[in-house]
């Protein structure tokens, strides 16, 4: 082999071997730039391809931590015209997986499956901390891929053996929420599984934050009359004895 083939040869070696060991480290110093940001990774350890961190992330609401994220490169998604990592997040109270990935047309997730105490919740949505929910959040979805302010696929969140410091009876129920979107806005259908207040309803998000919903919250069962205090900061009665649920944010 020709010198100048042996040099190229070397080259080529060197560098898959810098990409093949290059720190994870690396890639969050230029990921997050210096200087104050929301998200801070500590305990950085392993790869760009396969490693593990802790985050901080600072809100409004104060900083929720992440115990431990470890992701792993998929080289197979590559031929699907996509960047992607099979990911496993876990902190106090809750555990996601799932696949993030990235393509010409945005970010995108794939099997994602969560799960969290409902007291989680109260974290990252301070106007929640008067109820003090209680029971347990499930967050599943086979596909969702975001760009800019659209959303395209579905996702399904369920609130197993729901209460809240606010109303004696527990459990309240076991609900369902589906979120399906196609574009810029995404529709909401509320449902009862199981339980003494029944709720359902429909609504529409538009992203990033604006919600509207309508629906009906009631009591059923021997512990209907337990609930009516907790039906009237629902909504208002209606002639039936349900409350009319109307909630618009922006």
């Amino acid at each position: 082999m020709r010198p100048g083939s042996l040099a190229i040869l070397g080259v080529a070696t060197y560098s898959a071997f810098l990409v093949a060991t290059m720190p994870a480290r690396w890639l969050a110093e230029r990921v997050l730039p210096p200087g104050p940001r929301s998200v801070a990774l500590q305990e950085i350890d392993g790869t760009i391809w396969h490693g593990s961190a802790r985050a901080a992330i600072g809100s409004y609401a104060g900083t929720f931590t992440i115990d431990r994220i470890e992701w792993r490169f998929l080289p197979a998604r590559v031929l699907q015209g996509r960047l992607a990592y099979a990911l496993s997040v876990r902190g106090a109270g809750f555990e996601a997986r799932g696949e993030l990935g990235r393509s010409p047309g945005g970010w995108g997730v794939r099997d994602l499956a969560a799960r969290a105490d409902a007291a989680v919740a109260t974290t990252l949505l301070p106007w929640m901390r008067p109820w003090r929910p209680e029971g347990t959040l499930s967050a599943a979805s086979t596909a969702l891929d975001l760009a800019k302010l659209d959303m395209r696929g579905a996702l399904r969140i369920e609130w197993t053996g729901a209460a809240t410091a606010l109303s004696e009876v527990r459990p309240l129920g076991t609900y369902r929420a589906d979120v399906a979107s196609e574009g810029a806005a995404a529709r909401i259908t509320v449902s009862t599984l199981a339980g003494p207040l029944r709720v359902a309803g429909q609504g529409r998000l538009a992203f990033p934050s604006q919600i509207t919903f309508s629906g009906e919250a009631r009591g059923e069962g021997a512990g209907a009359p337990a609930l009516e205090p907790l039906l009237d900061l629902l909504g208002t009665r209606k002639p039936d004895g349900a409350r009319a649920i109307e909630w618009r944010t922006r």
